[in-house]
């Protein structure tokens, strides 16, 4: 596969400017031609112009002359930071003048800032190529650990999961939290940016008097990205744990596609689907057990929406059907959700969430009630800001070690309400949270 790889670099080289001439032309907008020359004079009688800075750079990389792009994407990256597509343009130049480690910085910047399918599938390929001399495996994790604050961590009067029925109410609670990420990724050879990937996750949260609300959570999932035109289809396998009070309650297994559709230079449209065996366990706090075993069926459609290059929003519906052993835990769920993500510059950013969900039980289940049938509305509301602690540091002209620069520090608060049809079951709970957030790529 190795051999393959480097005859796929190989292939890049020879295709030169051709390729990078027209990404630059299909990616940015207008792609009208410029119409006469544009002379170094001109930039430098209007540096701050983004315009004229863009067309110049695509003027040189037609001409073959590299070096003057890239001065001139720099320049609008100063201007823009965010600008995500100019980035990438950017960061396929460098690629071209063999800054391997320039191209591979400029690439992985671009990592989770939801791209469309046919820029991802441009930074895949040409981070592949880039990384670690072309190797075609990528490994790469994420840390985060912070503590939070809850007001009513249990869900009290009573559990809103039905795990612990019995909850009492005790009072708010400080906790750990913390997750992590391991992800490999197996390039498949050809000039599409297809590979295999498989990415291990894992959750807790730790409260220091409210055992009921330990939570700790893993899964693992193995799948294949694979590019079309304007299309990204994954799918995929996943096994999934977790543990309350650390015992385990539930095992899932299954597996799901992913895929989204570039409409435009801004609008992407999103469909999931996922369809999950759920496996529950007889515990010290539930008897219930295997009465809650079952397939778990969803699809979800939304749209990802690019307004400017510092603002992209997230809407998406979702459907799900769990068919139980018993009828009183098969349900019909139904969920609207809505995310924006505003970008500052220097890794500044404000995270704002919200959704509503709507579970409806096909029967009573004879424990909260002999007769009516459990209904849940349940709303959820966040928001975050964070920032790398070397933009926090650096506005006190402060310099951090490299090895700590790059952590994301956070902020967020949220808050979760249900109302129910068992009126014991309403709960609200506000929470804070603060986080720290490292990245390593192997």
């Amino acid at each position: 596969m190795v051999s393959t790889y480097r005859t796929t670099r190989q292939m890049f080289r020879d295709l030169g400017l051709s390729l990078v001439v027209a990404f630059g032309a299909a990616s940015f907008m207008p792609s009208a031609a410029v119409a006469q020359e544009i002379t170094f004079a001109d930039i430098l009688a209007a540096p701050d112009d983004i315009q004229l800075n863009l067309d110049y750079a695509r003027q040189e990389v037609a001409g073959g002359r590299l070096q003057q792009a890239a001065a001139a994407l720099e320049r609008l990256l100063l201007l823009k930071p965010n600008w995500d597509e100019a980035r990438l343009f950017y960061g396929i130049v460098l690629y071209r003048l063999d800054d391997l480690n320039g191209a591979i910085r400029e690439l992985t910047l671009l990592e989770d800032r939801g791209l469309g399918p046919t820029q991802e599938q441009q930074r895949g390929t040409y981070l592949a190529l880039a990384q670690k001399q072309s190797s075609p495996v990528r490994l790469s994790a994420r840390y985060t650990l912070g503590m939070r604050i809850d007001g009513n961590p249990s869900r009290s009067p009573k559990d809103a999961t039905l795990i612990l029925p019995t909850a009492t109410n005790e009072g708010s609670d400080v906790g750990v939290t913390g997750s992590s990420q391991f992800r490999a990724e197996v390039d498949l050879g050809g000039s599409n940016g297809n590979y295999l990937f498989f990415q291990g996750n894992s959750y807790i949260n730790h409260f220091f008097n409210v055992d009921s609300a330990d939570l700790l959570a893993s899964r693992a999932k193995a799948g294949v990205v694979l590019h079309g035109p304007d299309v990204l289809i994954t799918p995929y396998v996943l096994y999934g744990s977790s543990w309350l009070q650390y015992e385990k309650f539930r095992q899932q297994y299954g597996g799901g596609i992913d895929s989204s559709w570039t409409l435009s230079s801004q609008v992407d449209f999103i469909l999931n689907g996922r369809a999950v065996y759920q496996d529950y366990q007889t515990t010290s706090y539930s008897a219930i057990g295997d009465q809650r075993d079952g397939w778990r069926k969803s699809i979800e459609a939304g749209f990802k929406f690019r307004a400017t290059d510092r603002q992209s929003f997230r809407v998406t519906g979702r459907f799900a059907r769990k068919d139980a052993e018993f009828d009183g835990y098969s349900y019909d769920e139904s969920r609207i959700a809505a995310k924006s993500l505003t970008l500052f510059g220097d890794g500044r950013f404000l995270s704002l969430s919200a959704s509503y969900t709507q579970t409806t039980y096909d029967q009573a289940d004879g424990m909260l009630s002999a007769t009516i049938p459990r209904e849940d509305k349940l709303f959820y509301t966040r928001a975050a800001i964070g920032a790398p602690l070397a933009t926090i540091f650096g506005s006190a002209d402060i310099e951090l070690p490299d090895s700590i620069a790059d952590v994301v520090f956070q902020v967020g608060t949220s808050y979760t309400r249900q109302q129910s049809s068992i009126s014991r079951l309403n709960h609200n709970n506000w929470s804070a949270d603060i986080l720290f957030t490292k990245r390593i790529s192997f």
